[in-house]
């Protein structure tokens, strides 16, 4: 396994991502894994602009989300994603996102990913630079997501 399999980044949760719950937002989480998905490309080379250089872009086919503990305003938080699956045109990234002070699970995703022709708007096979980027893992060696 390379260090490039899977992508880690710590952040703070910000008053902006918390609802009048007074924990994090639902759609942030989506936001937020949207978001280090993009930022795991981007760290390979493939930000959006390169992808789309290559004729093709990434969009979200599907989110499968486990929320498992409220993160509230101020906690730091582990954020880890990598891919389960990559071929044809679509592939699999699992997120999760951990509270550092506790090792407490917060949130568990699977996005599913569509590869499409940014000419056309269809499904077109990923481009061989990116097959060639990433490491697919059929489970994170710490255990499930």
């Amino acid at each position: 396994m390379t260090q490039a399999a899977i992508f880690r980044r710590t952040r703070i949760i910000e008053d902006d991502h918390v609802d009048q719950l007074g924990h994090v937002n639902n759609v942030v989480w989506i936001e937020l894994i949207i978001e280090l998905a993009h930022a795991h490309s981007s760290s390979l080379g493939l930000s959006f602009e390169a992808t789309k250089k290559l004729g093709g872009i990434w969009i979200v086919h599907r989110h499968e989300i486990d929320y498992h503990q409220p993160a509230l305003p101020g906690e730091e938080v582990l954020e880890e994603t990598w891919l389960t699956s990559l071929r044809g045109a679509r592939s699999t990234r699992k997120a999760r996102f951990t509270r550092l002070s506790d090792g407490t699970r917060l949130v568990s995703a699977v996005t599913h990913w569509a590869y499409i022709d940014t000419r056309t708007q269809r499904p077109r096979r990923i481009d061989p630079p990116i097959l060639a980027a990433f490491e697919v893992l059929e489970e994170h060696p710490g255990g499930p997501a």
